[in-house]
């Protein structure tokens, strides 16, 4: 067991890359979300990444977030102090402003020309707590500005129990420890998972544009929107 706070923080982002690995393509769309944000990125653009925990979009956009004004949010300290270990890994702390704490602890008004939002709003009830995280998100984009959304999403719990046998089948192959590999199906029956279709009535309910569909893998869905210019 790692008695250094280092290896407890890399010991943690093992475990949930391990997790993570289980999806099949997940990787790819922390990459793509990078290239959406970063491609055109003039030197003034700011980029605030919410739930920024454990690093994986930093290290996605790699050399990208030298060109890039970051600001890396997330409410759990030791996560963060993941995200800053991945940052000094590959030369862009210096980029990056570390937040700990939720989009309350931003300061108001829009200030942010693209924003990335995976796999955040999954744990929130659908009880007004996803309308009003993405209009605190929407309150600090610019008008025009790009948000990059991933969530577990399904039609419901047939078409979650219809997917599990293919993503064990992947699981195995890819050497996932089957404890590991078990998270997501413990955790995710359990969690405020909402349709596609509601994600996108929410979107417009809170003042963003209809999100489009721009990946897949299982139950891991992401979207590009923008908060419309008027």
């Amino acid at each position: 067991m790692p008695t250094n706070p280092n290896d407890a923080v890399a010991a943690r982002a093992k475990a949930y890359r391990d997790m993570l690995r289980a999806i099949p393509g997940l990787d790819g769309m922390y990459r793509l979300a990078a290239a959406l944000v970063a491609d055109p990125a003039p030197p003034t653009r700011r980029l605030l990444i919410v739930g920024a925990g454990g690093g994986r979009e930093i290290e996605a956009l790699g050399a990208h977030a030298t060109v890039l004004d970051i600001t890396a949010l997330d409410p759990s300290t030791d996560n963060l102090r993941g995200a800053e270990q991945v940052a000094r890994e590959i030369g862009v702390n210096d980029r990056i402003r570390f937040v700990t704490g939720t989009l309350d602890a931003l300061p108001p008004g829009p200030a942010f020309d693209a924003a990335t939002s995976l796999l955040v709003m999954q744990h929130l009830a659908d009880d007004g707590a996803k309308l009003a995280y993405l209009q605190a998100l929407r309150d600090r984009l610019r008008p025009g500005a790009t948000l990059i959304h991933a969530d577990v999403s399904v039609d419901g719990p047939k078409e979650f129990a219809r997917l599990v046998p293919a993503y064990l089948a992947h699981a195995r192959r890819a050497a996932i420890p089957d404890d590991v590999a078990r998270i997501d199906l413990n955790k995710i029956p359990d969690m405020p998972v909402i349709s596609p279709q509601r994600t996108s009535a929410l979107f417009v309910e809170a003042g963003l544009a209809p999100p489009r569909e721009v990946f897949r893998s299982l139950w891991y869905r992401c979207w590009v929107s923008t908060r419309p210019d008027a």
